[in-house]
């Protein structure tokens, strides 16, 4: 039987060394949205669906990228507030 439970033990970490293999392939997710308005410190995105509280980042071209926070919401809408 201490010949079976070895092949079992070496399935297992053949099994989880592909797991690796396929988690360091693996491409983030990363949501995206599209800013609408910007009145004042207020800007207003859609496309995103995030709670209040939650950071974010604002990527412009040719500028450098805002931190951001999500303040409030309104429908499909967020408020955000730059940080």
């Amino acid at each position: 039987m201490l010949g079976s439970s070895e092949q079992i033990v070496s399935a297992w970490r053949d099994y989880l060394d592909g797991c690796q293999t396929c988690v360091r392939a693996a491409q983030p997710i990363v949501p995206q949205g599209r800013l609408i308005r910007v009145a004042g410190l207020v800007m207003e995105a859609v496309g995103l669906r995030l709670p209040v509280g939650s950071a974010c980042f604002i990527s412009q071209q040719d500028l450098p990228e805002t931190e951001a926070e999500v303040v409030g919401f309104a429908g499909d809408r967020l408020f955000l507030m730059p940080t």
